[in-house]
């Protein structure tokens, strides 16, 4: 059989952790950090609406979403963004889509960025390995534009040349970001606008993290991209904005979210949808509905990840780079050398852990901006992660690992 063209896509680091660890014996009883899997427990006003529902799985459902989806995704992105969605921002029936969790949305946008001659697909690194996987199927090779320390975890835009600019079909971005936390302020995200309108890219903006972030973002949490275009009047932005309720209602079973975005490529998506998308189903609809009107929850939530990063922070200090993420539920540790120190954490405690290089692609010279790092995620309860984080510490400090050579 002939080569296609995912031959050239990166392993999966889960993948690439089984291989590291399975045939080594944990040293205690297993503990996973490994995973970014909210295990706070659902909202039981959605999972009793799903019990409800159950015959409506024998209903094809709209591909555009019901009506009450619809008004309660709008209600959320007005009270949670402060958008006026009476201006006519998101008026057309194709503005705002349902999906099957972001992932099969993000992998599917792709499908319609602008056809460029050697065109590429730019997105961080550390990066979600699905960006990738939809840069190749859509013919494009995928660019990893590093976001390290330097630059505030998040990619510098300023880097991105004029031959580079021109040759971009599409631009991944996500904040808070994945692993690091980062989050970027509106001045990033209205570069990032200008340069797609200028240059012809459509912008992916992978946002499920928004609603987890630290304390001192109360009273401005992370904004939108949909807030940037609000404020230049752009109905017909080339820009894509993807939410989940995996995170914000720990319902990453339920694969329900949605994405919103300029009037041309939402209804170029839609078509797309319409004869390739699969439907989110009826009963799944009805309870994000129920989800995306409630808020208490979701503060219940940040608060409880916020409770873990106190003991993050109590533990570590100011050791190995430890720093209170700005979003999400990840530490984002600088050890030295991430897979050995991945190897000794299992072998020493049982933890399971992810190493940094796994989440990242090494850059023509080689070099890759992850190998010193760990990714652990706080998705655990308050008491768990208060028994591990320990242990981690005490494990690191014991087997001190060395920075390896690029």
């Amino acid at each position: 059989m002939s080569h296609g063209p995912f031959d050239a896509l990166p392993a999966s680091p889960f993948a690439r952790l089984r291989a590291l660890l399975d045939g080594c014996e944990p040293g205690g009883a297993p503990v996973s950090l490994a995973i970014g899997e909210p295990q706070h427990a659902p909202p039981a006003f959605v999972l009793q609406a799903l019990q409800n529902d159950m015959a409506d799985y024998g209903r094809y459902p709209p591909i555009g979403g019901t009506p009450a989806w619809r008004a309660a995704v709008e209600g959320w992105l007005s009270r949670r963004f402060h958008l006026d969605l009476n201006t006519g921002l998101l008026d057309q029936p194709s503005q705002i889509l349902p999906l099957n969790g972001t992932r099969e949305g993000l992998f599917m946008a792709a499908q319609i960025a602008p056809l460029k001659a050697q065109g590429q697909m730019a997105m961080p690194n550390p990066f979600y390995q699905v960006y990738a996987s939809a840069a190749l199927a859509a013919g494009a090779s995928p660019l990893y534009l590093d976001a390290p320390a330097e630059t505030g975890f998040l990619p510098d835009l300023e880097s991105l040349t004029p031959e580079i600019l021109s040759r971009l079909r599409a631009l991944y971005l996500c904040s808070p970001a994945n692993p690091q936390g980062a989050i970027a302020n509106k001045a990033y995200l209205r570069r990032a606008y200008e340069l797609a309108k200028k240059h012809d890219i459509l912008l992916l903006v992978d946002e499920c993290y928004s609603e987890i972030y630290d304390t001192e973002f109360e009273t401005s949490p992370p904004p939108s991209m949909l807030e940037i275009m609000a404020e230049a009047q752009d109905d017909d932005a080339p820009v894509m904005v993807f939410h989940s309720l995996s995170k914000r209602s720990n319902l990453p079973g339920l694969r329900s979210g949605f994405v919103a975005g300029g009037k041309s490529v939402m209804a170029r998506f839609h078509k797309l949808r319409m004869v390739a998308g699969p439907q989110s189903p009826l009963p799944v609809q009805n309870a994000a509905a129920l989800a995306w009107a409630d808020d208490a929850h979701v503060h219940e939530n940040r608060t409880a990840y916020r409770a873990k990063l106190d003991v993050a922070e109590q533990v570590f200090g100011s050791s190995y780079g430890f720093y209170r993420p700005q979003g999400g539920f990840f530490l984002w540790l600088k050890v030295g050398d991430g897979e050995r120190a991945t190897q000794t954490l299992w072998r020493e405690a049982g933890l399971r852990v992810l190493p940094g290089a796994y989440l990242t692609q090494p850059s023509p010279t080689g070099e890759n901006i992850g190998t010193p790092y760990l990714r652990l995620a706080l998705v655990a309860s308050l008491e768990e992660t208060r028994t591990a984080l320990p242990k981690v510490k005490a494990c690191l400090d014991a087997h001190p690992q060395q920075e390896v050579a690029q």
